[in-house]
């Protein structure tokens, strides 16, 4: 398969001025420590954020900002585990329709002031009241939240929901006399938060910095600043590594990870994240309505082929949509075996008539993206599949996916926020979702898994689902992708599955 692994010029071409821009940077990084400002931390994003105020905004880019600045009612470790944060315990009734969550006494706002019970009931009154927020959506199912003494708050849902504590981690709470006393606007320039670091000050498209809560119920942060800083270029994240202007560099190319990780003062940190990549098809349209075509697909791909040479490790084949740091990943569940005799078997078993298909990808959205884009065409163009790829800027090719525009063979990737199977489940493979394929046994199993409250019985309900799309392809794996973040030597800081950047327990050493 070494020809369809051949990245086409443009592809390459980008591979090697990424390289080249390194080139004129030593390898040996300066000393960090000494450049560093004392216990200060300075992290790359790509983008600077749109917002501080949490209930208007869900971007990846913001939940890093909201959840060291705020308090959730739970978080997920990264282990993929469900943990107590603003909440210290909960519990649900046998259906999953009620949900009733304790809320710490000890948590105070940045301003000094106790969080209160009001508080909490406050922030999901406002957000399901506002039907502009897109982070109304994650309280879609709840028909009314109530306090109940003291200290408890209750949800109650209109259907059915087993990852409702998960759900929470996406939901910041927010002080209301403070966010009513100054008005959404000016909220959104100095919020007030209860989380492990206050904000101190945001200058635009440069920098955002963040000050240690000394206050904060769990005990404050070792590192006492952390900047956030918008770095779009990709070399220009890596040449700051090296120079020792940044300490983190999240999702660096495969091109890059060997060339950082030799230099001197940083080192290069890999973790499976919880995103999965795939192609799918349009099942309502012609010639992807043919199972068998799907399946010659499905066994078209050299997975193995991809994530090893292609993308040189950071990568494991997959044969299910969740990762397994995701709750429903089942391990029996295993990659599609690459054959091309198999494919080529149901190729002309299947009819097709050698007619162009169409292959859309977003091509600035994942580490070789475009690159693997390539090699999948070449792999299909060898089985006897004629392909066409187009790719485009993720911006336009988002709003497609978002509208069930991506009418034929596409790649895509998802990476569940709160670690959770429902969220591809509802997303990709229910007759409502965003996907182009349907069957009422899965919609009935995906009903039941959301009610079923047992951890054990509800992943076998998933397992049952992984095993009919495995067979019908609606969906064709490709691999887990594993991320690779460049790291500063004397920060002690691990990359999380879900690349949220949280410093609560990072320290530097001395």
């Amino acid at each position: 398969m070494i020809r369809s692994l051949t990245a086409r010029p443009p592809a390459l071409r980008r591979t090697l001025a990424l390289v080249a821009a390194l080139a004129s940077f030593s390898l040996v990084a300066t000393d960090a420590a000494a450049q560093r400002a004392e216990n200060m931390i300075t992290v790359a994003q790509a983008s600077d954020t749109l917002t501080l105020d949490p209930s208007v905004d869900t971007s990846p880019i913001s939940l890093n900002l909201f959840q060291n600045i705020f308090d959730q009612l739970t978080e997920i470790g990264a282990d993929g585990s469900i943990n107590p944060k603003l909440a210290t315990e909960w519990t649900s009734n046998a259906d999953s329709t009620e949900w009733v969550f304790s809320i710490r006494t000890d948590a105070k706002w940045h301003d000094g002031t106790m969080v209160s019970i009001g508080d909490v009931l406050w922030t999901f009154q406002k957000i399901m009241a506002d039907d502009s927020s897109p982070v109304k959506a994650y309280l879609s199912r709840v028909a009314s939240v109530e306090q109940r003494g003291d200290d408890q708050i209750a949800f109650l849902l209109n259907a059915p929901f087993a990852p409702f504590a998960r759900q929470m981690t996406l939901v910041s709470i927010m002080p209301q006399a403070a966010y009513e006393a100054v008005g959404a606007e000016a909220f959104n320039l100095a919020p007030v938060g209860s989380g492990p670091f206050k904000m101190e000050s945001w200058v635009k498209d440069d920098r955002l910095v963040l000050k240690a809560n000394s206050d904060y119920w769990g005990g404050a942060p070792a590192i006492e600043t952390v900047v956030f800083r918008p770095v779009p270029s990709e070399a220009a994240r890596a040449s700051a590594l090296l120079s020792g202007e940044l300490d983190v560099v999240p999702l660096l190319p495969p091109a890059l990870v060997d060339r950082i990780d030799s230099a001197d003062g940083v080192n290069v940190q890999k973790v499976a994240s919880n995103r999965v990549l795939y192609l799918g098809f349009d099942t309502t349209q012609t010639p992807y309505d043919n199972v068998k075509l799907r399946q010659a697909i499905d066994h078209a791909i050299d997975r193995t082929a991809i994530t090893d040479r292609l993308l040189r490790g950071l990568g494991v084949p997959m044969g299910q949509i969740v990762a397994p740091v995701t709750f429903g990943y089942d391990p029996a569940i295993e990659p599609t075996p690459f054959d091309l005799d198999i494919a080529r078997r149901l190729i002309e078993e299947s009819g097709y008539d050698g007619a162009e298909l169409t292959f859309l990808y977003p091509n600035n959205r994942y580490a070789f993206g475009e690159e693997v884009a390539q090699a999948i065409g070449g792999m299909l163009q060898e089985a006897g599949i004629n392909v066409k790829l187009e790719g485009m800027e993720y911006s336009a090719y988002f709003p497609r996916w978002l509208g069930k525009e991506l009418n034929t063979i596409h790649m895509f990737g998802f990476g569940p926020s709160i670690m959770d199977a429902q969220l591809p489940l509802g997303s990709l493979l229910a007759s409502d979702s965003r996907g182009y394929w349907s069957d009422p046994a899965v919609d009935e199993l995906i009903a039941a898994q959301l009610a079923e409250s047992d951890p054990v019985k509800r992943q076998a309900i998933i397992s049952e689902i992984w095993a009919i799309v495995k067979e019908q392809v609606p969906y064709s794996m490709l691999y887990n992708e594993i991320q690779a973040y460049g790291v500063a030597d004397d920060l002690n800081w691990s990359p999380r599955p879900d690349e949220r950047l949280l410093f609560k327990d990072a320290t530097l050493n001395n």
